[in-house]
């Protein structure tokens, strides 16, 4: 298990979208997250609101991140209450249509086409940052060296928030951007 998961900027960043996004979500929603490797956002989303969430598909091309994805989220994912799903399966090829939101925050690992296999009006929540090295540990493959380059990247209908969070330790730090609307 990779420990970073419960890094600062990781809960810090999980946190803010969950701040950003949860008057935007629909009563009653299906959620696909993309990447999201051991899915602690998932189970913050259900901790804070899971009267609002019908249900969360977790897609992570990395199966040793979905078994500790099934461990975490065990009581969410038991009995008539189930609410998460955790799927070993490439983000950038599955069909997004049907649900009522979709999160990524790990697009700077992967390429930009999944974007194409999610409905126009669907609501998006899209994280990245300004980190653009592709060499161990970052392994940026789809670098956004500033939020306008990463607001370009996904063309929404309807942009609901856009900003830049600084994470920031001693004389290192990063940014990173979140964009929500529809698309």
């Amino acid at each position: 298990m990779n420990f970073d998961s419960f890094s600062h900027g990781q809960i810090k960043s999980k946190l803010w979208l969950c701040e950003s996004l949860e008057n935007h979500i629909p009563n009653n929603a299906t959620i696909a997250l993309l990447g999201g490797w051991y899915n602690l956002l998932g189970f913050v989303m259900l901790a804070r609101n899971s009267h609002k969430i019908s249900s969360i598909l977790n897609i992570d091309i990395d199966s040793s991140a979905i078994d500790i994805a099934n461990k975490i989220n065990n009581g969410w994912m038991i009995g008539v209450g189930a609410k998460i799903n955790n799927i070993v399966a490439d983000a950038c090829s599955y069909n997004y249509q049907g649900f009522d939101v979709v999160i990524n925050c790990s697009t700077e690992h992967m390429s930009t086409e999944w974007f194409n296999n999610v409905s126009y009006g669907t609501l998006v929540c899209i994280q990245s940052s300004n980190i653009v090295d592709p060499n161990d540990p970052w392994h940026i493959v789809t670098p956004s060296p500033d939020i306008e380059s990463f607001k370009q990247k996904y063309n929404l209908s309807t942009t609901l928030f856009i900003d830049t969070m600084r994470i920031q330790y001693g004389d290192w730090g990063y940014d990173r951007y979140m964009l929500i609307g529809y698309k």
